[in-house]
């Protein structure tokens, strides 16, 4: 599978009201790793490869298993990003400042804190909410 073909899901394992990832992840390589929120709350972190053509099924999956409130996970590729929010996804394309707005106004309704919704940033540095991150990626 070529890396055009695929988008980058990015979860948190507390993120999940089971803790567990939804059905359709399971058959997919996951990696693992420990990450401070904020700097502050310790949380794992799940990496998926997902293939591009099921990622609007795997977004949805992932709306109906986060948390209500709090909580959101992304798939990403190049130039595209779904997040999913509490029984919502938002598509946006890079660069696409109208959709990262609305992105934001979305999870706002959902309690997520401004800070923790760096989704520009996000298309190069996987974590701009940790300490040093800017430093990391130039």
């Amino acid at each position: 599978m070529s890396a055009a073909a695929t988008m980058r899901a990015v979860i948190i394992t507390e993120s999940l009201t089971e803790r567990t990832l939804p059905p359709g992840f399971r058959d997919l390589p996951v990696h693992r790793y420990p990450h401070d929120l904020d700097g502050q709350t310790p949380i794992e972190i799940c990496e998926v490869t997902v293939p591009s053509a099921r990622a609007a099924e795997l977004a949805l999956q992932l709306a109906s298993s986060l948390e209500p409130r709090l909580y959101y996970a992304h798939l990403i590729d190049e130039q595209r990003m779904l997040i999913a929010f509490p029984h919502t996804v938002v598509t946006v394309a890079r660069d696409d400042e109208a959709a990262l707005r609305h992105a934001c106004d979305v999870g706002a309704l959902f309690g997520i804190p401004a800070g923790q919704m760096r989704f520009a940033e996000m298309w190069d540095t996987d974590h701009p909410d940790a300490p040093g991150a800017q430093a990391d990626s130039e």
